[in-house]
């Protein structure tokens, strides 16, 4: 029992309030370091995904093509046979690689946004490349399998979020990283991301500050309150105490007095037990503001002192007649307050969020949850807690701003978003879906089988096969199909799916993006035919006919074909240019070029070499076949003269590859051939067998 003559009777009650506030700070504050720590491993998450995404279609497309210059000269650690080529016009290309371009990429968003991206591993083949110590550190716990991703908030020369991620080695990796000993799955390093935190750790702190100064505020009224009515009770337990000694003094005299204390008592004893119901519900509701008003008139009776830190008008102003309807905003004024008269006239507790207008003009939105205190059976009062949401309304409006511009950008480049859900057959498409189909909404009845019937029949059993063995297995699969719109046109599509797994680890939808690529791929088809295509005579160039020449002398080393080449030099064509001009020569190199692959086979190679000079390559092909094959040439270039320069013939080179000879030392052989039948007297062909030359 509680000894009221004790002087420090308040301090278990006040000892056990303080320590329930103080446990609740330490809760709040780990909890908004544990939201900052996700919110700060998120952002770079968001960033390493950015870039691994990057890195993963440069690697699927086997890196891309750039002109040199001195921001992107040739990469001088990437070992590739075809790094630096040259185009039909002179202009120099490199080849930039996923790690390359990274780099390239890390420079460019380092200058922009201040967010550092470093490419690294322990194992670097780029010695810009090498982790300092915290990059070292996570990339032995990536391989030890320790961590799948590291993140820290740093205090250095700054603030700074750092984040890092492994890059595990894929099947397209092993094109530049097998010779180095990796295989799938390896570590082969990491992408550090640096965000500079200086804005975020001075929000950190003044949200902890917040939490502080509100728990302290809460901490003091409650404190205060707890005093008063401690106080008034043992006043009146001492008074109490008083009057039972006087009345056993004077039990005659004083009956009646007695009577009337004791009646004073019991309303006394009423009115704390009232006092101290309404001090459990301020108690139960101090996160925010805490407030109690005339059911019927919406006047404010009680605010707490944190109603003048969040909307800056002091509490006296608040218990003024109309102060909550005259402060809403003008758009929530027209619901509102009918909404809360119709919950209190129910009787029922509710929870609605509106905004309402600070002093200095801001907007504060806030969730208002209020408790219908009745009295037989009608409303008297109202007990509620206003909580600030401003902040989660502006995050919200902001994802919906980053849908908006997802939206935007993916209906820009023409890629489309679609789901299908595999156990009613129903297909979702987006807007852009319907665009790239060339399908009317109102004519798209959302199953799976009519998507089907979209695509072209030659890829349709293809994209049967990868729907269902996706289904099947849960992998996420990509592909590229072609479709036939409008019955006529063919587009080709870009397509990559992933799986939603329910409840129970079966796939319950797949969702999925198409992009028309038909642009892409004729823009590839061109490139070739560039790359590989002599301008003027519309024959193969000379690096095609390399190319071409190695790989028919491995065939013929390993299957032992014979492999015969023809070099043929236009005689006399320096005249024809003096004569007639560089116009008719031009016209000379076409019409000789079409004669002559009229008179070869189809499985010959015509290949410009250079000026007047030109190749045939002849694939399994005897010496002796090799020589008609010349003759047949040089007839037919005297049965067809040109339309200006008349009869123009050629000097032929013939040879046949020897064993143990190369490329080169066929190539000399074929000039050397070639330039004896023009000493010769021109109009002739050399040639020479496997083991020795012959005329």
């Amino acid at each position: 029992m509680l000894r009221l003559a004790d002087r420090s009777y308040w301090l278990l009650p006040l000892g056990a309030w303080t320590a329930l506030v103080a446990l609740s700070l330490v809760f709040t504050l780990q909890h908004t370091d544990q939201v900052a720590y996700d919110t700060a491993r998120q952002q770079g998450r968001d960033v390493f995904n950015m870039v691994r995404a990057t890195w993963l279609w440069n690697s699927r497309v086997g890196g891309v093509l750039v002109p040199q210059s001195e921001t992107s000269p040739p990469n001088p650690y990437l070992e590739l046979p075809e790094r630096d080529p040259v185009t039909t016009s002179g202009t120099h290309l490199t080849t930039v690689n996923p790690a390359y371009m990274t780099r390239q990429m890390a420079g460019v968003i380092a200058e922009q946004s201040g967010i550092r991206i470093h490419l690294t591993s322990l194992r670097p083949i780029n010695p810009t490349n090498a982790a300092d110590p915290w990059e070292t550190a996570a990339l032995k716990a990536f391989e030890a399998r320790v961590d799948r991703e590291r993140c820290e908030i740093l205090n250095g020369s700054g603030p700074t979020i750092r984040y890092m991620a492994p890059l595990l080695v894929r099947q397209e990796c092993l094109n530049c990283h097998e010779k180095y000993g990796y295989k799938i799955g390896d570590v082969r390093g990491g992408i550090s991301v640096s965000l500079p935190a200086d804005e975020f750790v001075e929000r950190l702190a003044a949200t902890k500050r917040n939490h502080i100064v509100t728990h302290g505020v809460v901490w003091t009224i409650v404190s205060i309150m707890l005093m008063f009515y401690l106080a008034r009770y043992r006043e009146q337990w001492n008074n109490l105490k008083s009057l039972t000694a006087t009345l056993e003094d004077r039990v005659a005299e004083r009956t009646a007095a007695l009577e009337e204390e004791t009646a004073a008592h019991r309303t006394s004893e009423e009115e704390a037990l009232h006092n101290h119901q309404r001090f459990l519900d301020l108690v139960n509701t101090t996160d925010g503001i805490v407030w109690e008003a005339d059911a019927q008139t919406f006047v404010f009776t009680f605010v707490s002192r944190k109603a003048e830190s969040l909307l800056g008008y002091p509490v006296e102003a608040w218990h003024a007649p109309g102060f909550w309807v005259d402060h809403l905003h003008p758009e929530d004024r027209t619901w509102a307050p009918e909404y809360c008269a119709a919950c209190t006239g129910r009787l029922e507790p509710h929870r609605f969020e509106y905004r309402m207008i600070a002093a200095d003009g801001r907007v504060v939105w806030v969730d208002d949850i209020i408790t219908v205190v009745s009295e037989g059976g009608k409303p008297i009062l109202l007990r509620g807690l206003m909580i600030d949401i401003t902040a989660r309304k502006e995050a919200e409006i902001e994802v919906r701003h980053l849908t908006q511009r997802l939206t935007l950008a993916t209906r820009a480049a023409h890629i489309g978003i679609w789901e299908y859900e595999p156990e009613t057959g129903r297909v979702l498409w987006d807007g852009t879906m319907f665009d790239v189909f060339g399908v009317d909404r109102e004519d798209f009845h959302e199953t799976i089988d009519e998507v089907m019937k979209l695509i072209h029949p030659d890829d349709l059993q293809h994209v049967q096969m990868l729907v269902d063995e996706s289904l099947k297995t849960g992998c996420e699969f990509q592909t590229s199909f072609r479709i036939v719109r409008h019955d006529r046109e063919i587009r080709h599509i870009d397509a990559h799916a992933v799986l939603v797994p329910g409840n129970d680890h079966r796939p319950t939808r797949m969702i999925g993006v198409n992009r028309d690529i038909t642009e892409r791929k004729r823009n590839e088809q061109e490139l070739v035919r560039l790359a590989t295509t002599d301008l003027l005579t519309g024959c193969y160039n000379r690096g095609y006919l390399y190319r071409v020449l190695e790989g028919e002398v491995d065939r013929t080393r390993r299957y032992g074909d014979p492999l015969s080449l023809i070099m043929y030099d236009l005689d006399r064509f320096k005249r024809i240019n003096d004569t007639w001009g560089h116009d008719v020569g031009d016209q000379v190199l076409i019409h000789t070029t079409r004669v002559v692959r009229e008179a070869i086979r189809r499985i010959d190679v015509l290949a410009r070499w250079g000026g007047e000079e030109f190749m045939v390559l002849c694939p399994r092909t005897t010496a002796e076949e090799a020589a008609v094959l010349a003759e047949r040439l040089l007839q037919a270039l005297r049965d067809n003269p040109t339309p200006v320069a008349g009869t123009v013939t050629a000097s032929v080179g013939v040879v046949t590859l020897r064993a143990e000879e190369g490329i080169d030392e066929l190539l000399k052989r074929v000039d050397d051939l070639m330039y004896r039948a023009k000493q010769a007297g021109r109009d002739h062909a050399c040639c020479d067998g496997p083991d020795r030359p012959q005329q």
